[in-house]
């Protein structure tokens, strides 16, 4: 019998929405005033937010604590303003990374004029000491390497967290071998279905787990994309 690590699932329709004409924001963990006991923080993953922006409008964004702001693009790309007012385009197929500090503003921008967008958005707490002008953005393609975790940020760069991401076949697995004794696991579907250490998870479900060497995942549905976070604990 497989055994199942500790964790705790987060449904997608039980996130908290927010939305108006110029967005609509799923946020799993409590974030810009909403608070819920179940929705606290995991470990160093503070923000986790499934966001759609409307067609050429933008959104700031006012860290709270020290972090590493993720942006990843699910639908069309991204125009992201950092704090010191530098502009990048962030596409499908990129990750965006930058350290930013409690009370840094960042602006987000969608570029098309009749096109929503799509992305997610992560913050992971940061050292202050470590890393503290770090901005990079990373590829990834699909394109050669379905059914596998692709790997977006190379060890040489030293975060306190991986990023992977995988597009799989229905019935294809794959098994995650964690980094670091200890680390915590945070697993995002975009697409699809999956079932992942016993759990079922669908489309946007989110699964926390802790107190595991590896984990299991196999897609129930064809295309299917999962995003997965292994963060110091």
């Amino acid at each position: 019998m497989e055994k199942t690590s500790p964790g705790q699932i987060h449904l997608a329709d039980q996130r908290v929405i927010t939305e108006n004409n110029t967005f609509r924001r799923c946020s799993t963990f409590n974030y810009d005033g909403h608070f819920n006991e179940h929705r606290k923080a995991f470990g160093p993953l503070r923000v986790f937010n499934d966001e759609i922006l409307a067609a050429g409008k933008s959104i700031t964004i006012q860290v709270q604590h020290a972090c590493y702001f993720v942006a990843v693009p699910v639908t069309g790309a991204l125009l992201v303003e950092d704090a010191e007012g530098k502009s990048t385009v962030v596409d499908v197929g990129e990750v965006y990374i930058n350290y930013a500090n409690s009370g840094d503003i960042l602006t987000l921008n969608n570029p098309y004029p009749n096109d929503w967008v799509n992305f997610l958005q992560l913050q992971i707490d940061a050292d202050t000491e470590v890393f503290p002008f770090f901005k990079q953005t990373f590829c990834f393609d699909f394109v050669g390497r379905q059914n596998e975790l692709i790997s977006i940020i190379p060890t040489l760069f030293r975060l306190p967290f991986n990023l992977h991401i995988g597009r799989f076949d229905g019935r294809a697995d794959a098994l995650y071998q964690l980094k670091t004794p200890g680390s915590l696991f945070y697993a995002f579907v975009i697409a699809g279905a999956f079932e992942l250490q016993g759990r079922l998870m669908h489309e946007r479900d989110g699964l926390a787990l802790w107190g595991l060497q590896e984990a299991d995942m196999e897609a129930l549905s064809n295309s299917a994309v999962m995003l997965v976070l292994e963060m110091e604990g």
